[in-house]
């Protein structure tokens, strides 16, 4: 049993950085950016531009909050994937019916998978949408998603050379990047923001996430068997990284369209 303590908190360490401080700083960062977009929006062109220019981005936002509700074994009460706001209305909350979209969600507090799994829910909207964006770069943009996969082969060690020389080859490479570009714009819109709720929700399981990385970690350091889980999570939150940071350029790039469209419109 390996009990070296320098070891084990390097590995902790590793950890932290892969399942915590990095998506932490991209959840941070998209909610913030995608948040300002849609407030423009809503004061400029009113409630129904989001639904219109982000339907997509939407639906996916509330399909992987309800698949991860469903995987963690939350009661699943009431769904609506898409909707129109109605803001002359009031909700169930008793407040104007802002939504586009909801799951709502219950769950037994003192089983503590269905606890912990709060975290994920809340936070599924971020990946679920990321996968939707690696799904559309591998579908539109092969050699991209090739050059990823080449460059995380050895989370370790990444492979720049291997990476750079996977671009290029599409047939049709600008047509092809036309409609990533215009669905990656909808994503962005519509998928990429956590509500209030959304981040209420996840601080609930954040504590037995966080236990269970601890635990994780600490046991296969301790029985030298950390080398394997450590490459994955980390070739997996590089390769989320490439993702999201794409995501965040184009988050940038539609806050910045929508902030010149107001320009345009008021004068």
């Amino acid at each position: 049993m390996n009990t070296d303590f320098v070891l084990i908190f390097k590995n902790l360490g590793i950890v932290g950085l892969d399942l915590v401080a990095i998506p932490f700083i991209f959840v941070t960062l998209l909610t913030f950016l995608n948040r300002n977009t849609k407030a423009f929006l809503a004061n400029g062109f009113g409630m129904d531009s989001e639904l219109y220019l982000g339907f997509i981005g939407i639906f996916f936002h509330e399909l992987s909050h309800l698949l991860t509700a469903i995987l963690f074994g939350h009661r699943i009460d009431k769904v609506r994937l898409l909707k129109r706001p109605h803001p002359n209305q009031l909700g169930a909350d008793g407040k104007p019916d802002m939504a586009l979209g909801y799951v709502n969600h219950t769950w037994n507090q003192h089983n503590w998978y269905q606890v912990t799994g709060n975290l994920f829910i809340g936070i599924a909207p971020i990946f679920g949408c990321a996968a939707v964006l690696l799904g559309l770069t591998a579908l539109l943009i092969p050699s991209w998603f090739q050059g990823m996969l080449t460059l995380i082969s050895n989370p370790f060690q990444l492979n720049w050379s291997g990476f750079f020389s996977a671009l290029g080859g599409d047939n049709h490479p600008w047509l092809r990047w036309t409609i990533m570009i215009l669905l990656s714009l909808n994503l962005s819109i519509g998928g990429f923001d956590l509500s209030t709720a959304d981040f209420a929700n996840s601080r609930i399981g954040l504590i037995g996430f966080l236990t269970i990385i601890v635990v994780v970690t600490v046991g296969l350091t301790m029985f030298n068997m950390a080398s394997g889980f450590l490459t994955f999570i980390t070739g997996a939150i590089i390769l989320l990284a490439l993702v999201l940071g794409y995501a965040l350029l184009i988050s940038l790039f539609t806050n910045l369209l929508v902030r010149l469209a107001l320009q345009i419109k008021d004068h």
